[in-house]
């Protein structure tokens, strides 16, 4: 059901995204779950994949700040796409 929903959003994120790619431009692209309006909590898990168990699979607008806000100083993620979750 949500594939025939969101298809044009789906889209126009992959569009995105290969524009990104192919700028030459350092990025992070930062993917992560439900927004929540919870506390910054620093408590999030990044990088993990469909492996993973236990995430809420939400996160709070503040944490999501915060893991920005960090990448303005650290090239761990940079030229990469990168999940975040609590």
């Amino acid at each position: 059901m949500f594939g025939i929903i969101l298809r044009k959003a789906y889209i126009d994120y992959e569009r995105q995204e290969e524009l990104l790619l192919k700028c030459g431009l350092d990025y992070t692209i930062v993917r992560p779950s439900a927004f929540t309006d919870g506390p910054l909590s620093r408590k999030y898990e990044i990088g993990f994949n469909g492996s993973r168990n236990g995430l809420k699979l939400k996160i709070s607008r503040a944490d999501i700040a915060d893991f920005m806000l960090s990448q303005l100083t650290s090239d761990d993620y940079q030229q990469k796409a990168v999940s975040i979750s609590t």
